[in-house]
């Protein structure tokens, strides 16, 4: 959607649902049953029946989307065969996150009047602005309307990366490349991990940001990726050079330049992620096995 809303020219919003998931009502033929909250009493032994759902219900995520698709396409909006999360009218295309939703439009007022209908509907929406910063993606646009070119950045989760690190200091130093050449194998036995920062917090959001917009740190963090419940020093080492690779090119970012071609280019890999030969076969967490 960012490439065709490049291409062209449209509108866009980002929407939040407030409290998404208390909005659907339970079925008629579902009864449940809860404990009366502190600070509310009326009568003892007495428990509520609920009319709606509520957060815990391991069904309310259903429930939520069935109640969104239901008001979305009473709209006009239909919803795609090829994603469910994506629903188009004749006017407004809409793309939905959970309770975050994205709108395009040729015009502002296409968007504007799908969000009042949506509230009048009882759905407690609020429009927060255009999409470019939708879920910490900053979209900037750097081309014309002839050659339009797109660079996507997450400013924020990369400095909260390095902050996690450690290497906030002037006297850390960058590194010109996210790993090196050769893969991070086991490390049985090896020097423990020192603990300094969360592993697995760390690897989380590297994970996030290769998946948007840091692609060339995508093998890097694999590596490390794969020995998040039992890291070692070892270890621990390669993720502060992705780290320090990131606090020097912290501006940078995915570019893409939309064309009228719709050919998708694809870039199998085929040595197992640089693992081949390195590690037993036999050994549950090689590539191989």
């Amino acid at each position: 959607m960012m490439v065709l809303s490049t291409k062209l020219g449209l509108r866009s919003a980002q929407a939040d649902i407030t409290a998404a998931f208390v909005h659907p009502k339970l079925g008629p033929d579902e009864h449940i049953f809860v404990h009366q909250p502190a600070g509310f009493q009326r009568g003892h032994n007495l428990v509520l029946s609920l009319n709606r759902s509520i957060y815990g219900l391991r069904q309310v995520p259903r429930y939520f989307f069935q109640h969104l698709k239901c008001n979305m396409e009473h709209h006009g909006l239909k919803q795609s065969s090829l994603d469910p999360c994506l629903f188009i009218g004749k006017s407004v295309i809409s793309l939905c996150y959970v309770d975050d939703i994205l709108f395009y439009a040729c015009e502002d007022l296409h968007i504007d009047d799908i969000i009042h209908l949506l509230k009048q509907d009882g759905i407690m929406i609020c429009k927060e602005g255009s999409a470019e910063g939708f879920l910490g993606v900053v979209v900037k646009s750097l081309g014309t309307p002839s050659a339009p070119c797109l660079l996507l950045t997450q400013t924020g989760l990369t400095k909260s990366v390095v902050e996690a690190l450690g290497l906030c200091s002037s006297f850390s130093t960058v590194a010109a490349t996210p790993a090196e050449t050769s893969p991070l194998p086991k490390d049985s036995p090896g020097i423990p991990a020192t603990g300094t920062f969360n592993y697995a917090a760390v690897v989380g959001m590297l994970l996030y940001l290769s998946g948007h917009t840091c692609p060339d740190i995508a093998f890097a963090v694999h590596q490390c990726a794969r020995y998040t419940f039992c890291p070692t020093r070892h270890h621990e080492l390669p993720l502060i050079c992705i780290g320090c690779y990131l606090k020097g090119t912290m501006d940078k970012g995915l570019i893409m330049t939309p064309s009228n071609d719709p050919c998708v280019d694809c870039y199998p890999d085929a040595d197992f992620a640089g693992l081949h030969g390195h590690e037993d076969s036999q050994y549950p967490h090689c590539a191989r096995s």
